[in-house]
């Protein structure tokens, strides 16, 4: 099995935003903003997203008819932005964020705006997959003594379709090995990388 990559156009920067998802992006920003302002708050290593360009890729996934079932997952999910433009699309969506305080916040997101999105405080990397610990080892942004959420889910990785993160510089490899070695063939991981925009692979 291996990761192939897909292209994305650069025209998606044009796809217009939903009212439903322009409202979402607006309203999570004011929350961040507020949240980073906060000094009793501060988490060193969380920061924001391009969100309309993630929702303009989600859409062209969408469009381009790529996706294979209905659920996603969004890795550090942080405020839960991708997984609750996800979940306006109708998607079976989850978020696991291993700080507690970005969980309480996008759980309350999801329920300002009447979103099914579900979010979960824990690490994503699953604990039966070989070698995953040896490999995170170097991976300065990714919290692997704090236990797995996939049994409270109750759903493995195996069982979702997209998934999103948002990966350090230099980190990329570390998701998409968690990905490579246990998402279902023919999944999609959706990351973004800063100036170079969003990635999209296919396990194949």
């Amino acid at each position: 099995m291996t990761l192939s990559s897909i292209n994305i156009p650069d025209e998606i920067n044009r796809f217009p935003h939903s009212p439903a998802a322009a409202h979402l992006i607006d309203l999570a920003n004011d929350r961040i903003e507020a949240f980073m302002l906060a000094d009793d708050l501060v988490i060193e290593n969380f920061v924001a997203c391009d969100f309309h360009l993630l929702d303009q890729a989600i859409t062209w996934i969408e469009q381009s008819h790529l996706l294979t079932g209905n659920h996603f997952c969004e890795f550090g999910s942080g405020f839960g932005v991708a997984a609750l433009l996800a979940s306006l699309r109708g998607m079976d969506s989850i978020g696991i964020e291993i700080e507690s305080s970005l969980v309480e916040q996008s759980t309350s997101l999801a329920e300002e705006l009447g979103l099914s999105a579900k979010f979960y405080c824990g690490s994503f990397v699953p604990r039966d997959i070989t070698g995953i610990l040896e490999i995170a080892r170097d991976v300065e942004h990714v919290e692997t003594h704090e236990g797995e959420v996939y049994e409270e889910i109750g759903l493995g990785l195996d069982d979702f379709d997209l998934f999103f993160a948002f990966p350090w510089p230099g980190e990329e490899q570390f998701f998409e090995a968690v990905f490579h070695a246990g998402a279902a063939v023919n999944s999609l991981l959706l990351s973004y990388r800063g100036r170079n925009g969003m990635h999209l692979l296919r396990k194949t």
